[in-house]
């Protein structure tokens, strides 16, 4: 079994004079995620200035926008940045555009992994990224580039200080309680029983690539919400398995009980959708963390033949796996639809999770089970990755995609960036190169949509080049 770094997820908020914006974002996140039970042990949060006055304090009203939001100003005092920081961070959030260029500017290493605070909001809530934090940086860097994401939000003009100031506190306040909910599911950790969950409607077993997961439930909708999660779960679920980890869920409409339940670690919601919705990104995370330096881990989708041969599409988070599982998986057992996991041997362990899809009456987006889909089933006995394949949605294309072989170092550059804790796979790209030699090399689809796809699965099934 794979163990889990010690090291927790360090975010380091930035701005000018470490007085402002950063002193706000710090503590208000640091509230949000204790709320929520992420001590500092699994994601600490601090911040420092561009060119801060060591010592200095913090700004009136960020102190008035910290406490009127619930927060500590107690204790702080401004720090100016230096590279040590900047190593020991992992990800970092500026104040401005301009501050972000700077810090690039000063610390080319960090360029990659520096947003705005405006930027994450909107990357976070364009986007379901299910991957253990230390790997959000590239993922939403790529999305920023691509979609070109302002910098800022729209606040008052520069004459009306204070109310600018009071819209920019606002709006801190608001991305930091949005960015501690996705957080939160991904780090928090609830104490593991040596006992099995106990055999009622609120408690079950899911087996996530071969890690048994523990699910509770709790709430004044414990058994709608258990039944919701059987349903959705329902190729999952597994009898009679000792858990390894376990993730404790409630749902109830008193906001006391919620915020109590959260304190203790629960993932704790309003309603039932939200629950599931954060359920799953909760479940695959904690189970690549009980796999790390076992089992290659993709971004990917994985459909199977009749015989248990399986090709893995990969692509980024929220680039349209979900949507190519859930078409070609009418006509192909449905492996996965996010993380295709594979041992030593190229076996593949399956994880038919539930997808995510846009309800047709609202912008939210629902778990449905692969049952509920209509999703053919993978067939019984072992599973083998046949073939891996780069994909990428292009709208402009017509109806035959475009296919290519990749050259391997060219190819491992790619799939190097889809692999859930890379640096701690043994021979790391040694084993990624014998995966792919082993499957006969790497292929690029770009294709405009998932039908499309349809005509290529007998000779991707076969391992024809």
């Amino acid at each position: 079994m794979g163990e889990v770094s010690a090291t927790a997820f360090r975010v380091l908020l930035v701005d000018a004079t470490n007085t402002g914006r950063s002193v706000a974002g710090e503590r208000l996140l640091r509230k949000h995620l204790w709320a929520r039970g992420v001590g500092r042990d699994r994601i600490r949060i601090t911040s420092a200035g561009l060119n801060a006055e060591d010592g200095a304090s913090m700004q009136g009203i960020a102190r008035d926008v910290i406490e009127a939001h619930g927060g500590s100003a107690q204790g702080f005092a401004a720090r100016s940045l230096s590279a040590a920081m900047v190593d020991a961070s992992d990800l970092f959030i500026v104040g401005t555009g301009a501050e972000r260029d700077e810090l690039a500017r000063r610390h080319p290493r960090a360029r990659a992994r520096s947003f705005t605070l405006a930027e994450l909001a909107r990357l976070y809530g364009d986007i379901d990224l299910v991957a253990p934090l230390h790997e959000h940086a590239p993922i939403l860097e790529r999305r920023r580039l691509e979609r070109g994401v302002p910098d800022d939000w729209t606040l008052p003009p520069w004459e009306q200080l204070d109310e600018r100031a009071r819209a920019a506190g606002d709006r801190i306040a608001e991305a930091a309680l949005g960015i501690a909910d996705i957080w939160a599911p991904l780090a928090a950790v609830a104490a593991l029983n040596d006992a099995a969950p106990a055999s009622d409607a609120s408690a079950c077993v899911v087996d996530a690539f071969g890690v048994p997961v523990a699910l509770h439930c709790g709430g004044a909708v414990r058994d709608e919400l258990a039944a919701a999660g059987r349903r959705a779960w329902s190729r999952c679920l597994v009898e009679d398995a000792a858990p390894e980890t376990r993730v404790d869920l409630m749902v109830d409409p008193d906001l006391d009980v919620l915020a109590e339940a959260r304190a203790r670690g629960m993932l704790a919601y309003p309603d039932v959708d939200h629950a599931l919705h954060y359920l799953s990104s909760a479940v695959t995370v904690r189970a690549i963390e009980q796999r790390v330096g076992s089992l290659v881990m993709l971004h990917a989708a994985g459909l199977a033949s009749p015989e248990g041969d399986v090709v893995g599409f990969v692509a980024p988070s929220g680039t349209g796996k979900t949507t190519l599982a859930r078409t070609l998986g009418a006509h192909y057992g449905y492996v996965t639809d996010e993380t295709l996991a594979i041992d030593a041997g190229r076996t593949v362990l399956p994880y038919p999770k539930p997808l995510s899809v846009l309800g047709a009456a609202t912008l939210t987006k629902e778990q449905w089970g692969p049952e509920s889909l209509d999703l053919l089933p993978v067939p019984r006995g072992r599973l083998r990755l046949t073939r891996l394949a780069l994909v990428e949605r292009d709208p402009t294309l017509g109806d035959v995609p475009r296919v290519e072989e990749l050259p391997l170092l060219h190819g491992l550059a790619h799939l190097a960036e889809q692999v859930s804790y890379l640096s701690k796979l043994p021979r790391q790209l040694h084993t990624l190169a014998d995966l792919v030699e082993s499957v006969g090399g790497l292929v690029r689809i770009r294709y405009r949509e998932a039908r499309d796809l349809l005509p290529l699965m007998p000779d991707l099934l076969a391992g024809e080049r």
